[in-house]
């Protein structure tokens, strides 16, 4: 019975999200998931950022993804005035009763370079290796219920089914870009920084086959991203707005976010040495299309951040979670920058 419902399911959202890829609410959170331009693109020497999403728990069995990227800026000052960037990325997403997952590891590199003292360009490529997988042990088919057994079911009679679910591997390739603006161009501990990012991506330029079927022409279909998030801090205050919105298309569905943290500062860090960092805490929301409302909250403490995210779903999927759609919880780690200059970038 559970199968069939999240069959259901799928028909249901199948206009509204996409099926093949994974996908977070706070899409902010998860950089590398977002754009490989964004490797490297952010204030601080290291990053690692862990992500956990659960949905759909109030249904069946809860959809779970996991993530967990590194990333760093490095060679800072020697390609003309530029920075490389380079990230590691590992996710796995498991559905449903029968297991049916995907694993994935990728690289990103990418190049930022300053047009000027407030604007840079970022170009960035990344490659990966994915495993789809489903575990035939749970299902159940047709041909295997059996009016005579205690529970109508016997696993030992046979499946009919002639294809095989075995693990599919394949390489995956993607790349994008972006531009960043940063009005804050010193070193200076005021609130009044005006910061933009607007990129744009690619995912699957190879458009690797993972069906689990043998049907040659059934590839996966490219996915496009077009993503804009700004700080846009109110003079003299310590309160910014951090608006921000994503647009992806892949094949016929559509996923669209768009909404906006308020962020309140509740500290200054130091002004000429790392040993203070800016705490500050946020709450907001945004709204996917024909979907959900997502309500969010992050705190920054020290060189840490932790966001929580909680889906209530709008659509005709309501009427099966009773609008509980799931939970996403997201944690950064930063250390600090070793020179307190190159605060400029973003």
């Amino acid at each position: 019975m559970k199968n069939l419902v999240l069959f259901i399911i799928s028909l249901l959202i199948t206009g509204n999200i996409m099926a093949q890829d994974i996908h977070f609410s706070q899409f902010n959170n998860a950089p590398l998931s977002l754009n490989p331009a964004l490797a490297g693109a952010f204030n601080a020497e290291h990053r690692v950022i862990a992500n956990y999403k659960s949905q759909w728990h109030s249904v069946a069995k809860s959809y779970m993804t996991y993530g967990l990227s590194y990333d760093a800026g490095i060679l800072k000052g020697k390609l003309n005035g530029g920075i490389l960037g380079i990230g590691v990325q590992l996710f796995n997403d498991q559905a449903g009763e029968n297991k049916m997952g995907l694993t994935q590891g990728n690289i990103s590199i990418a190049y930022h370079l300053p047009i000027n003292r407030s604007n840079f360009l970022t170009a960035g490529i990344q490659g990966g290796f994915a495993q789809r997988r489903i575990d035939e042990s749970k299902m159940r088919w047709d041909s295997q219920y059996d009016p005579f057994s205690f529970d109508g079911y016997n696993a030992s009679l046979p499946t009919g089914e002639l294809s095989s679910y075995s693990s599919k591997n394949y390489g995956d390739i993607s790349a994008g870009l972006l531009w960043a603006f940063n009005s804050q161009t010193s070193t200076m501990s005021s609130n009044d920084a005006k910061k933009v990012n607007v990129g744009i991506a690619v995912f699957h330029i190879n458009r690797p086959r993972q069906t689990f079927y043998d049907v040659k022409d059934n590839k996966l279909y490219m996915k496009f991203a077009l993503h804009a998030n700004s700080f846009i801090g109110v003079k003299n205050t310590n309160l910014a707005i951090l608006p921000s919105a994503v647009w992806y298309r892949q094949g016929p569905s559509n996923d669209i976010l768009v909404g906006s943290l308020f962020r309140y500062r509740l500290n200054n860090a130091s002004k000429y040495t790392n040993f203070a960092s800016e705490n500050a805490i946020a709450i907001g929301c945004h709204y996917r299309v024909g979907d959900a409302v997502i309500v969010s909250a992050q705190l920054e403490w020290k060189n840490f951040l932790l966001g929580v995210s909680y889906d209530v779903n709008t659509s005709k999927l309501s009427s099966a979670t009773n609008g509980a759609g799931g939970i996403e919880i997201a944690v950064s780690y930063f250390t600090p920058l070793f020179d307190k200059k190159s605060r400029s970038m973003f």
